[in-house]
């Protein structure tokens, strides 16, 4: 169950903009939707790889709608905007997956 911190909350409703009955469904939407670390590579991974480490306790990083989660666990801790010079990498990231959505339902 994925749950919210105070702080976690602040920043999703001001950084994405929405409504607090919204903010629950954002969260969860990014932790089960949202792009891993371990599905990124290149320049995006060193990224997110830097953000691990400066985030000790961050042992769950997401990226969902040019946003990048950051996760204790199963508890939001913050969210911030993707740097602008990734969001190509995460868009072909998610044509990967639904390619291989796509190849795995014709099977």
């Amino acid at each position: 169950m994925v749950k919210i911190s105070d702080h976690g909350n602040k920043r999703v409703r001001s950084r994405c903009g929405i409504p607090k009955k919204s903010v629950e469904k954002l969260t969860k939407d990014a932790f089960h939707k949202g792009i891993t670390h371990a599905e990124t590579t290149g320049s995006l991974n060193k990224f997110i790889t830097a953000e691990y480490f400066y985030n000790q306790k961050a042992n769950n990083i997401r990226i969902y709608n040019d946003k990048v989660f950051i996760f204790a666990g199963e508890t939001l801790v913050t969210v911030f905007n993707l740097p602008q010079r990734y969001r190509e990498s995460v868009k072909n990231i998610l044509k990967d997956r639904l390619k291989d959505r796509r190849e795995g339902a014709a099977v």
